[in-house]
């Protein structure tokens, strides 16, 4: 059983047992970047992974009680989904944007202290070190955040600052600029540990060991 993938415009929306909202469209200001503010098709796909299919691969990749760092949450649909299928996990949700960390915490509020948020721009790698340390992950996750190229350096950036292992969860748009993505992860010390292509939509999951640990 899939999820179903609910549209930019859609401003509430449930996957299995959560139940969840977007604040696409609430802004009034033509200049401000409202990516985030959207349910988007990966991590709405992996929502449904872990909560609505009884075995898949991808869900042996979170482990009991892990501590998940959300990269560029936006309304948190990944993160509540790894809370929800685990009554031990933890899970800081990270945005540069404020608005789209506090409709994370609103979905997220069911879970209690489970759950929390911190502002993090891709790029400030002092901040991702300061939050590494603070939270301390050990697994950092990140749906729909590889699709621009123009960010690549300071995602992978960040990435490699929070110095752990990664899940990424992407709907391929342009392959040249996934595999660019993918070169520069390399690059960075995260060696391709696991990939699923099947789960529709053109969706890739993927898990990925971080090695540059001295």
């Amino acid at each position: 059983m899939a999820a179903t993938v609910p549209y930019r415009s859609s401003a509430s929306f449930s996957i299995g047992p959560l139940e969840l909202e977007t604040t696409a469209g609430d802004s009034q200001d033509d200049s401000e970047d409202t990516t985030g503010r959207a349910a988007w098709t990966a991590g709405c796909k992996l929502a449904g992974l872990l909560l609505l299919e009884d075995k898949h691969a991808v869900r042996e990749w979170f482990a009991p009680g892990a501590r998940v760092l959300e990269l560029g949450c936006g309304c948190g649909v990944a993160g509540c989904a790894v809370t929800a299928r685990d009554p031990t996990a933890h899970v800081l949700f990270t945005d540069s944007n404020a608005a789209c960390l506090a409709t994370a915490a609103r979905n997220a509020a069911r879970f209690g202290t489970r759950c929390s948020t911190a502002v993090l721009k891709w790029g400030d790698v002092d901040a991702a070190s300061r939050v590494a340390e603070t939270f301390r992950p050990n697994l950092v996750l990140g749906t729909d955040i590889g699709y621009d190229p123009s960010s690549h350096e300071a995602l992978v950036n960040t990435l490699a600052a929070l110095r752990v292992d990664v899940v990424l969860v992407e709907q391929v748009r342009y392959r040249d600029v996934f595999s660019w993505f993918l070169d520069e992860l390399g690059r960075a010390g995260f060696a391709l540990a696991g990939r699923v292509d099947d789960v529709g939509e053109r969706v890739c999951c993927m898990r990925f060991l971080y090695t540059n640990i001295s």
